[in-house]
């Protein structure tokens, strides 16, 4: 699973970047204006992405443990 979201996320990059050769990937902020000031860096996807792998890993090892 964990890998699918990861080739997801490169095929997704890819399109991108063929689609919109020219525009950087956009940040939160400029997507969702409530967010405004708040999500104006990109480090903000590198914590998000951080914590969802974290996030992911507690998960399996839960239901690794608990599955017998």
């Amino acid at each position: 699973m964990l890998v699918m979201g990861f080739v997801s996320t490169m095929i997704f990059l890819v399109l991108y970047g063929i689609l919109f050769p020219s525009s950087d990937l956009p940040v939160i902020s400029s997507v969702l204006p409530i967010f405004d000031g708040v999500f104006d860096s990109g480090i903000w996807f590198f914590i998000l992405g951080a914590m969802i792998g974290v996030f992911a890993i507690l998960g399996t090892m839960l239901t690794e443990a608990t599955s017998e």
